[in-house]
């Protein structure tokens, strides 16, 4: 199924205001090898200036964006750079902070006319555009951008997520037996960071970036920790993952959320499948579900995508 136009507002910061997450119980998944191959699959992106846009200060490497994204890379001396990337048939944009060397962009709106700018901030949070270009791009299907690292799903052949991983779906006979068994984990061994989310949401926390290692390391983290862990691990298990950002309400609440969804082979996107009781999945939402201690309940308004609004896709 063809993937939905989403777009980012220009923003220099974002609150994830959820509760906290404490760790239910969870059977452990089998040691025994299954019949699936669990061989991490690591794909990197790569700058290999066959096709590149930009200007003396900024390039835009599209070499490889058939297969979902650009390489970035600023060379002037501006401390505050961003990119702009507008996805066909969308008014609005994603906006994304530039750091030092090569920076992954995904671009999540399929093949179409993607319009490319970048800026440099002249003071406070004023900025003056730097370039612009439209460019039309082929993409080669509705789903490997979403095997590849970005900005927000940051891995590489050295990231210690990728060998636990491995070891967590080693009894897996197919991937929706992956999914199940790194989901379960997720949920069992990471903890929600009170602290980090009250910086997060008031507005202490901007350009914040997930590192799935740290998380590890600490086990804790907020709703974009624990989707960008679970996003390494899927993807580097040959799994295609979107981590989503967007809104969910809860009762009379909503929230800002991560969240994400998973391609399996023969079957397509599962956007509002996690969890297999016997007979139904749950959202692929592992916060809300360690929040709510894997009740019923939480389990029913996860299941509901009524409850959910994706506004971004990574």
């Amino acid at each position: 199924m063809p993937i939905t136009k989403r777009c980012l507002m220009l923003c220099l910061s974002i609150a994830f205001l959820l509760t906290g997450c404490s760790s239910p119980s969870h059977k452990e998944p089998p040691s025994k090898k299954g019949t699936r191959d669990n061989t991490p699959y690591v794909l990197q992106p790569q700058a290999s200036g066959e096709k590149t846009i930009g200007n003396s200060k900024i390039t835009f490497d599209l070499s490889h964006s058939e297969d979902g994204y650009t390489m970035v890379e600023y060379h002037g001396h501006n401390s505050k750079v961003k990119v702009r990337i507008q996805n066909p048939d969308s008014q609005e944009f994603y906006t994304y902070d530039i750091h030092e060397g090569y920076n992954t962009f995904p671009l999540t709106g399929g093949s179409g006319s993607y319009t490319f700018i970048a800026y440099e901030n002249i003071s406070g949070t004023k900025y003056s555009q730097l370039f612009l270009k439209e460019e039309n791009i082929q993409i080669q299907n509705d789903y490997i951008s979403y095997l590849y690292p970005n900005q927000y799903v940051s891995f590489d052949k050295n990231t210690q997520a990728i060998s636990l991983a491995q070891e967590i779906v080693v009894g897996a006979n197919n991937d929706l037996e992956a999914v199940s068994y790194v989901y379960d984990y997720v949920i069992e061994h990471i903890s929600y960071d009170d602290e980090k989310a009250t910086l997060a949401k008031e507005g202490k926390m901007a350009g914040y970036l997930p590192d799935v290692d740290e998380t590890l390391q600490t086990k804790t983290g907020i709703c974009f920790d624990y989707a960008a862990l679970m996003a390494t691990m899927l993807r580097t298990q040959n799994i295609p993952t979107r981590m989503e950002l967007g809104y969910v309400t809860m009762e009379d609440e909503t929230i800002y959320h991560a969240w994400i969804s998973v391609y399996i082979h023969d079957i397509g996107w599962i956007d509002d499948l996690i969890h297999f009781d016997g007979k139904n999945w749950s959202m692929m939402d592992p916060t809300l579900i360690s929040d709510g201690h894997n009740s019923s309940k939480v389990r029913s308004l996860i299941k509901d995508q009524k409850n959910y609004t994706t506004k971004y896709l990574y």
